[in-house]
């Protein structure tokens, strides 16, 4: 059983507060609603906090009801912040808006009012459309928060984001277009330079090994003679497979860096403008992640 008990409220003695001890044992304060009707709260944006939480409510509140359970001081503190952002927001001091719904969110970061306001004041009402892991987050949170009725407020604006994603998509495809013509046109020579750098690696490999067999095999008999001209056979066969393969490390270290450039030719972050490319396509993927953040 939640523990209860009745306070009086010094400020305004004809209410009387109820407080409960959760299932956690964690104390909440309640207006008792037998002592005195609760007051309606009829600030703008009030029926938004009601209608937007979804964070989950604590054994006995009310459904859907923020001012049951939480302070009115923390409720008051919310709304205050929220309508000064919207103020802000409407002298498009985007700046301020941003600190008031800061301290908006620090009260109540589950309404989904603030997040759908952040929005706005992010992308300057729709007109500015730079993406920061702050408006994608914000983003994220209106997916979650924000009923349908927000959405929809958000979706009647989304038109020049819907426009602004169709360009960068557009801008992504003529670079893909350009980035894959040069990627070919790069490719034919490399894969040239990798068959001729192979053909130097084989002339100097094979030899190496046919000296190196030759001059191991004479080790065995390099004394069998008593001229000394086995001796002579493995040191000389010995000394070619030395420079053989100096020559063999050198065109294997041309036959890579030639390998090297095929491979790097097929990746887009190898050149500028394939680099471009990408960027390209990452902001378009995450401009349409807000846009489905409220079309959903």
């Amino acid at each position: 059983m939640a523990e209860e008990r009745l306070i009086d409220d010094d400020l305004d003695k004809d209410k009387k507060y109820r407080i409960r001890r959760n299932a956690d044992g964690e104390e909440e304060l309640i207006i008792d609603d037998s002592v005195v009707e609760q007051e309606d709260l009829a600030f703008e944006f009030g029926s938004e906090l009601t209608e937007e939480r979804t964070e989950p409510y604590a054994e006995g509140e009310q459904d859907g009801s923020a001012t049951d359970s939480a302070p009115r001081e923390v409720v008051g503190a919310y709304l205050l912040s929220i309508e000064k952002a919207e103020r802000e927001f409407e002298n498009k001091n985007y700046e301020a808006a941003l600190s008031d719904i800061a301290s908006a969110q620090s009260a109540d970061p589950y309404d989904g009012a603030s997040w759908a306001l952040k929005i706005k004041v992010l992308t300057e009402n729709f007109t500015r459309f730079e993406v920061s892991d702050e408006l994608l987050d914000a983003a994220e949170n209106v997916s979650k928060y924000c009923g349908e009725e927000l959405k929809a407020e958000l979706s009647d604006l989304s038109a020049p984001l819907e426009s602004k994603i169709i360009s960068v998509e557009e801008s992504a495809a003529e670079l893909h277009v350009q980035v894959e013509k040069k990627k070919a046109e790069r490719r034919e020579l490399f894969i040239a330079d990798r068959k001729k750098a192979l053909v130097f690696f084989t002339v100097t490999l094979v030899p190496f090994l046919v000296c190196l067999v030759v001059a191991l095999a004479f080790t065995s008999v390099m004394f069998a003679r008593q001229d000394g001209a086995n001796l002579i056979i493995m040191i000389v066969f010995a000394a070619l497979a030395v420079l053989l393969l100096i020559a063999t490390l050198f065109t294997g270290r041309n036959l890579w860096a030639a390998m090297k450039k095929v491979a790097l030719n097929e990746k887009n972050s190898s050149t500028q403008m394939g680099r471009d490319y990408e960027d390209r396509l990452d902001e378009a993927e995450k401009l349409r992640k807000i846009l489905d953040s409220f079309k959903k």
